[in-house]
């Protein structure tokens, strides 16, 4: 199984137009987020999550740690990435809400066949599924943006992400106290987080559709006049009259191949206009291989204690703190990231943000080779702390600045493309390093081998801010050689 998040901004250029009905009525925008954000802490309220490698490789599943980190694990990573095109286009199509109830039904199905399922093909099918889960998640952030007033964006941002991270930090501290006082299995665990995911699910159920989407449904958006002087709230309505019909409607024309190649070329405008811009390219090259990094290391931790638990405590399977150091990790990330939020840092000047990428990646380079190397549980718990806060230190940077630098609300369609370029990088790692039918290596190998892939990151980004810095230099120095015969001359 694997994790997965999303982050959002807001441009202060673009606005909607102030009568606009953007969600269903019955319901005030406030309401639905108190039921989404409920939804989030349900469906991340699975105390079970921590312990799976144990749970698989104990005497409710039978399996080994070879088939658990070479033959069933590898699944999550290839059904996420085949999910995740259609799953991005249809959500948005159908509106949001159906794809929450397709990610209930399928976290449902996911426990299920972890419960009463057996065999690693059944194993493979739970990672199909989440694979499933994982893809959907998209449209937890995108319906609540969907259903807000442009101006309360910025606090939903803070509740969502406060619901979801205190889900995922209350089921990681009670699967610690459960297990660590006997109270509960890890089988009795699962059956915890199968009732949450079911809860979960019901209250997708409720949830009426949204009116608008990011891309086949949307919102009319007017730019501000944001030259005015005066302070005048004047807006005016963006022109389309010029605009090819296959970006005024993804889906036009006639026929199955004339709506297929349509929507190409709407997608295909669309990466380009994104993409054009450095700021958003730069900060989506890092998120996409920095979550690529990250996902492997998180589909693969467990395997990775399990072997390291009878060097330090002296017997198997036992004494596991998993859930204290998840909760430890989900703790210390949030309160890094409000903490960055807050430092009155520029990130938009050249090179700093560059300089940061590179710091990060030098460090977690350094990080997940000790994993690799070291003997000891407690110093792998902690380098894993370590290396899950800055991952979402700089994630959230990232977003922040590629939200910042967007001209449109696409903030769905570049985390979509971002998490599938990271997906098939990750793909192509897994196939050759990880598989059974690659080269299969044993999970200390692995990170040996995510250090040296976060090592490269890190030359690749030296080399980039070598060269960012010359060409700053050396436009400072045509400036100062310009200035000085002006001054002359005066």
């Amino acid at each position: 199984m694997g994790y997965g998040a999303s982050q959002t901004g807001l441009n202060p250029k673009w606005s909607f137009q102030s009568g606009d009905p953007i969600y269903p009525a019955m319901w005030s925008w406030k309401l639905l987020a108190a039921v989404v954000c409920t939804f989030g802490f349900f469906k991340e309220l699975r105390p079970s999550e921590a312990y799976l490698s144990a749970y698989l490789t104990g005497p409710w599943k039978n399996l080994t740690e070879e088939q658990v980190g070479n033959e069933i694990y590898p699944w999550w990573t290839y059904a996420y990435l085949l999910w995740m095109v259609p799953v991005l286009l249809l959500t948005d199509y159908f509106r949001y809400k159906p794809a929450l109830v397709v990610q209930g039904l399928a976290y449902m199905t996911t426990w299920a066949l972890l419960l009463w399922a057996q065999g690693v093909t059944a194993m493979r099918g739970v990672e199909v599924t989440y694979g499933l889960v994982s893809a959907c998640d998209i449209s937890y952030m995108s319906y609540l943006y969907a259903v807000t007033p442009v101006e309360y964006f910025q606090r939903i941002s803070a509740f969502t992400k406060a619901a979801a991270l205190t889900g995922m930090f209350v089921a990681y501290l009670l699967g610690q106290l459960l297990t660590m006082f006997d109270v509960l299995d890890y089988f009795q665990l699962n059956i915890f987080s199968f009732v949450s995911v079911t809860i979960a699910f019901l209250i997708s159920v409720i949830l009426p559709r949204a009116i608008y989407s990011e891309l086949f449904n949307p919102r009319i958006y007017h730019e501000k006049d944001v030259g005015s002087e005066d302070g005048s709230k004047d807006v005016r309505e963006i022109n389309h009259t010029e605009t090819p019909e296959y970006l005024a409607n993804p889906c036009a024309g006639t026929g199955c191949l004339n709506r297929t190649k349509s929507l190409i070329m709407f997608l295909a405008n669309e990466i380009k206009t994104i993409y054009m811009n450095k700021t958003i390219l730069t900060w989506s090259i890092w998120w996409a291989f920095a979550s690529c990094g990250n996902f492997q290391v998180q589909n693969y931790i467990q395997n990775l204690w399990l072997i390291l638990t009878p060097n330090t405590f002296g017997t198997e399977k036992q004494n596991l703190y998993n859930g204290a150091v998840e909760a430890a990790g989900t703790l210390l990330s949030s309160g890094m990231v409000l903490l960055i939020g807050f430092l009155p840092i520029d990130w938009s000047v050249p090179v700093r943000s560059e300089l940061l990428m590179l710091v990060v990646c030098a460090l977690n380079a350094v990080i997940l080779f000790c994993m690799g190397t070291t003997s000891s549980l407690w110093v792998c718990y902690i380098l894993y702390d370590v290396f899950r806060t800055t991952y979402q230190i700089v994630l959230t940077l990232a977003a922040a600045q590629i939200a910042r630098n967007l001209q449109r609300q696409r903030y769905g369609f570049v985390f979509g493309c971002n998490t599938f370029l990271a997906l098939l990088v990750e793909t192509i790692l897994t196939a050759i390093v990880v598989d059974q039918a690659g080269l299969g290596v044993d999970v200390q190998t692995q990170f040996k081998v995510y250090g040296g892939y976060f090592g490269v990151m890190a030359v690749l980004f030296t080399v980039y801010v070598c060269v960012n810095v010359c060409k700053l230099r050396e436009r400072t120095f045509n400036v100062m050689e310009t200035e000085i015969p002006e001054q002359k001359e005066s």
